[in-house]
């Protein structure tokens, strides 16, 4: 589900009425190619398999180094639940791999944090690459104002550049010549340092 509608980028589109409807079909897609290209930006993986890459809340399955110690963290913020973790150094994820969900608690979803029960059968994470498969969902079921301010502000640039598509190079009203803009503008990359995940910053 897209986390920014028609009428929220019309408000970045003045010459485009918010009654109108014209424009409407080219705006939900730029809506989509806006929401994939900031979720591929912030390092957000496609959910499945050959899927679009989202920030909207999705389920998710994947496969972690084990840190050791109580404390796990995916790699998919923010998350809402956690269906089950299962901890295997030996790649099989049987049944008998399976942590209890009684064992674990997320302590922070805003990060994905999970961790241990002092209590917990299941006494520490182990440290074998990979050895983790959790599957949770992660997302944004409603947008922040400042992601919703970025995903509207993209669309509306690509509503705004498609009569120049292919053009490297345009003439001004005084007769200079300036570059096309390219790739994502930096007020929406400055927009977007809070919802980078560590593998948009190198981490992990």
């Amino acid at each position: 589900m897209a986390l920014v509608t028609v009428a929220q980028v019309k408000v970045y589109l003045p010459h485009v009425t918010a009654a109108s409807t014209s424009e409407d079909t080219a705006l939900t897609a730029f809506i989509a190619r806006a929401e994939a290209a900031i979720a591929r930006h912030c390092g957000y993986p496609p959910a499945t398999v050959g899927a679009t890459p989202v920030m909207s809340s999705a389920a998710y399955v994947r496969y972690l180094d084990g840190p050791g110690g109580k404390e796990l963290t995916v790699d998919v913020w923010p998350v809402s639940a956690v269906a089950s973790i299962y901890d295997d150094a030996a790649w099989t994820w049987a049944a008998a791999s399976l942590v209890a969900s009684a064992d674990y608690t997320l302590l922070d979803g805003n990060r994905g944090l999970i961790v241990l029960a002092e209590t917990a059968a299941h006494g520490a994470w182990n440290k074998a690459r990979k050895s983790i498969k959790a599957s949770f969902t992660a997302g944004y079921a409603t947008a922040p104002d400042d992601l919703i301010h970025a995903i509207a502000l993209l669309a509306a640039t690509y509503h705004k550049r498609r009569t120049s598509t292919g053009v490297e190079r345009q003439s001004t009203s005084d007769g200079a010549s300036v570059e096309m803009e390219r790739g994502l503008p930096d007020e929406v990359v400055e927009l977007l340092w809070p919802f980078l995940l560590p593998s948009a910053l190198g981490v992990g």
